[in-house]
């Protein structure tokens, strides 16, 4: 094979492998003594594809995500950009991205086509972008996320297209991953060590490139790739642990999604690759963790978006996978309401219309499920332990339904932010009680010392109480000690006292969503307070609404899209609380947190228990 890196680099590979090799050869099983030799191999196999074209006959929303797929390869055929080499901040990852959406597409598409003509376009197109990314100096393997990503994308390009690649362009493809992949990870692998979604996603990402081209390889790079391989089946069971005990991922649902992309990257092109998936599956949680999800997603056509996640629609190609994989109809239905919803021209069984950011992602088609349910039946209310999350809702399938998410759990967990006890309220189609969500993550100190200076991450930027103006204690847990579901209303109640415990004695904030009369309640008992220096406590808000307060303080009639939401003061210690409105704050290089107001209430800290009952009608 032809080498397309410089002498230098050449050599510290070659003595990286060789270490590796003689390091490794003793204490690893021989992986790829049952690799399949067939292509493809990585994430669908040739026996999916025929599964996929036999439903395909079929069934009309599999022949809609395919028509759109092939819509969206067709716009790609035509356009002349690649990805670029192009750093923001630490990370290459909006380019591995791109390559990876481009490369799914493509391929994708030449896989489903019987057009020869057609498959020629996607294989030369597909085959630009990975050029282009093989001419990098690098994947960026300081942020070894950027570096994954890449060599996911080329071994389903190398896996995909491989009957119609010329040597030269095999030997590209293969020469990159070992080169730009899987080497460097074996210098960059503090990842392993990790309990969150950069371990799924990295071992997905390293495994799919050793699995894809360890044929390929001579006995000493291939010995390399072995052992990658062997280390993504052992470290990947660290992450998998945090589903337990019932399946909520404690970074929120932006970063599920994106864990479980590469978790089940990682378990189909195992199995289609060696025939197992080395009990990956097996962890606790794993099977039922879709109804975290069903729980986060809002009525209105959006998520519970706590932690660094957005609130946008949850929908995610996995859940109809995790629908198959552990045969309950009840995901298929949901990630097709969720799909419909998110597509709305595709409802009708219209041609959709591809989507310049990804609306349906590729693997739609590869992991679609026809499994059906019946989602109003539903239970209406949940709580995961561990994560401490509740979520309640009046019903289900119903755009306009009451909806309310509660977040206590622990303040150290990866991505989260100073915001326990906060939660966040939807009604008639309308988001009141909103979570801002995370900011830009290249601002600086973002993951490190300055996090918690920053607004939305902070307390202040939160629907629970602030003291005194300082932050919860970053080292806090709140667990939910009490959880009720009945026909007529769902509770949840936390335990805040760790959260202010240099300031408070003891604090409790209880959530109820009463479905009888469509009101939901959030009762704080507040405690003494630790000190004389301790002052004032705010119950505070966030909404986009317009706030008008009454004349004694006890309403405030919030309105948004021609909609109304009151909230009283319905009991109280103190008879002179009143609602006010206040406005946030954030620096220059924050987000600005436009037209948004907070809803508060000051309440004076005492040396007495105090409580606060506020209702939304």
């Amino acid at each position: 094979m032809k080498n397309h890196l410089c002498p230098a680099l050449l050599i510290l590979g070659f003595i990286v492998s060789m270490a590796s090799a003689t390091a490794f050869a003793d204490d690893v099983p021989d992986y790829f003594s049952k690799l399949n030799p067939a292509h493809p191999r990585i994430l669908a196999s040739s026996q999916r594809e025929a599964e996929v074209k036999e439903l395909l006959k079929t069934d009309e929303y599999l022949q809609k995500l395919v028509q759109n797929q092939l819509l969206e390869a067709d716009d790609l055929v035509k356009t002349t950009n690649t990805v670029e080499y192009i750093i923001v901040g630490p990370r290459l990852l909006s380019q591995s991205r791109k390559c990876l959406k481009r490369v799914l597409t493509l391929a994708g598409a030449y896989r489903l086509t019987d057009d020869p003509a057609k498959k020629a376009a996607y294989k030369a197109r597909a085959m630009k972008e990975l050029e282009a990314a093989a001419a990098f100096k690098d994947w960026n393997p300081s942020h070894f996320l950027d570096t994954a990503e890449m060599t996911a994308a080329f071994a389903i390009g190398y896996d995909w297209l491989y009957n119609d690649l010329s040597d030269a362009e095999k030997e590209l493809l293969v020469n990159s991953i070992y080169e730009k992949g899987l080497v460097p990870s074996l210098t960059h692998g503090h990842w392993r060590k990790s309990d969150y979604n950069w371990n799924q996603v990295c071992n997905g990402g390293m495994a799919m490139g050793a699995l894809a081209i360890a044929d390929a390889l001579p006995p000493e790079k291939r010995e390399v790739a072995n052992k990658i391989v062997h280390l993504s089946v052992t470290t990947v069971k660290t992450a998998m642990a945090s589903f337990a005990p019932d399946g909520m991922w404690k970074e929120g649902p932006g970063y599920w999604q994106y864990t479980l992309l590469y978790t089940t990257f990682l378990v189909n092109s195992l199995e289609a690759s060696l025939g197992s998936d080395f009990d990956i599956t097996k962890f606790e949680g794993f099977d039922v963790t879709v109804y975290s999800q069903m729980a986060a997603a809002t009525p209105e056509g959006g998520s519970f978006n706590f932690a660094d996640a957005g609130g946008g629609i949850i929908s995610s190609s996995m859940i109809f996978w995790l629908a198959d994989r552990f045969n309950n109809p009840d995901f298929a239905e949901f990630e097709r309401y969720q799909l419909l919803k998110k597509t709305n021209d595709f409802a009708s069984l219209n041609a959709p219309k591809p989507r310049p950011n990804g609306g349906i992602y590729p693997t739609s088609v590869w992991w679609y499920s026809p499994k059906r349910a019946d989602l109003s039946k539903m239970k209406l209310d949940f709580y995961f332990r561990g994560a401490e999350i509740a979520s309640m809702r009046s019903k289900w399938l119903d755009d306009n339904a009451l909806y309310v998410g509660f977040k206590a759990g622990g303040n150290k967990v990866n991505h989260s932010h100073l915001d326990l006890g906060s939660f966040l309220l939807v009604k008639d189609g309308v988001r009141w009680a909103v979570d801002l969500g995370a900011d830009q993550y290249n601002m600086p100190g973002y993951f490190g010392k300055l996090r918690w200076t920053y607004y939305r991450l902070n307390t202040h930027g939160h629907n629970t109480l602030l003291i005194d103006g300082q932050n919860q204690n970053p080292n806090g847990f709140a667990k939910i000690t009490e959880f009720q579901s009945e026909p007529e209303k769902g509770y949840a109640k936390a335990d805040l006292a760790d959260a202010y415990k240099d300031q408070l004695k003891s604090v409790t904030r209880a959530v109820t969503l009463d479905r009888s009369n469509l009101t939901v309640t959030v009762k704080d008992v507040i405690g003494p307070r630790t000190k004389d220096s301790v002052k004032t406590i705010v119950w505070q808000m966030h909404t986009y609404a317009q706030i008008a307060i009454s004349d004694d303080g006890k309403t405030a009639t919030l309105t948004q899209n021609g909609k109304t939401l009151t909230a009283t003061i319905a009991s109280s210690t103190n008879s002179d609380l009143k609602f006010k409105v206040a406005q946030t704050t954030q620096t220059e290089i924050e987000n600005p947190n436009k037209g948004v107001s907070v809803l508060a209430i000051d309440v004076p800290a005492t040396d007495e228990e105090q409580t606060l009952e506020v209702v939304f009608k």
